[in-house]
């Protein structure tokens, strides 16, 4: 039988290639988008696209209508909680207001394994947007709709995005290991649980097949993506002379404080127990993209 699902947040950085390879895994995917002549571009033909909008509910229940599976993948980029909107608060907290009104049968989201291990903060620092995603989150457990979350490490997806004119500098002390994932891995994840009774109401922790440091994953990762770029390390008083704006360099600042005092552990035994183990390495992953690109 096909595995049919509904995404809301399918053009974005990782929800575009998650949608990818649930189309090459053979789903029916529908996504909910603002602007469908634009996501035209960004995702495959065989997606059924359908116009809808986080922060407008009777849009939402209207798009929704006929959706079962659910799966949720938006991001915040922000630190401010007293913003009147997020996506992944408010936008959220809309999607649930509205799949009450549908016969929605499972919900699914992603979230960072920081969110489910704080733990992890070896000097107790909480990462800031996760007192915005916990709005939406909570909306969701609340609900009453069997529900699965995906608490993922950091996306080696991410790495290319940071490269420039062929350098990627890693900014601060990064000595601890981290278990990156992928997008690839992640979409095998989301498929398996499709209509997976095992996978209702459960947090999974979704990780790669090893530990290494940030500095570690970047050069395995450019060896096969792109052997010519130069990874280099640079102090954290670096970001003071890039001339970023004051915002986005306030924001990056915490996020790379955060992830140089995060040392994870593997705790995601019954995430392969129930929806199977990860399939790519590090440089496996990387050879992937590039041949892609």
């Amino acid at each position: 039988m096909t595995k049919k699902i509904t995404i809301i947040g399918a053009t974005g950085h990782l929800g575009h290639r998650v949608t990818a390879k649930l189309v090459e895994k053979g789903a029916e995917v529908t996504a909910i988008v603002r602007d469908p002549e634009a996501a035209k571009s960004m995702l495959p033909t065989q997606v059924r696209l359908i116009q809808g909008d986080v922060s407008d509910l009777a849009s939402l229940r209207s798009a929704l209508h006929g959706t079962e599976t659910l799966y949720i993948t938006l991001n915040s980029e922000s630190l401010d909680t007293t913003a009147p909107f997020h996506t992944e608060r408010e936008g959220v907290i809309n999607i649930i207001a509205a799949v009450k009104e549908i016969d929605v049968q499972h919900i699914m989201q992603i979230a960072g394994v920081d969110y489910a291990y704080p733990q992890f903060s070896t000097e107790g620092m909480a990462y800031g947007t996760n007192a915005i995603r916990t709005g939406g989150i909570n909306a969701i457990k609340a609900s009453g709709i069997p529900y699965t979350f995906f608490f993922c490490s950091f996306f080696l997806d991410s790495l290319p995005k940071l490269l420039m004119d062929n350098q990627l500098a890693v900014i601060g002390n990064h000595i601890h290991p981290i278990w990156f994932t992928n997008s690839s891995d992640l979409a095998e994840l989301v498929h398996n649980a499709i209509g997976n009774d095992a996978a209702k109401n459960m947090e999974f922790a979704v990780k790669d097949q090893q530990a290494v440091t940030y500095t570690e994953a970047a050069k395995e990762f450019f060896d096969s993506f792109a052997p010519e770029a130069e990874v280099y390390e640079l102090p954290m008083d670096a970001l003071d002379e890039m001339g970023l704006p004051e915002e986005q360099a306030v924001f990056i600042e915490h996020v790379l404080t955060f992830v140089q005092q995060l040392r994870e552990e593997q705790v995601d035994r019954e995430t392969r127990g129930i929806l199977g183990a990860p399939k790519h390495t590090i440089t496996s992953f990387a050879e992937e993209l590039r041949n892609e690109a």
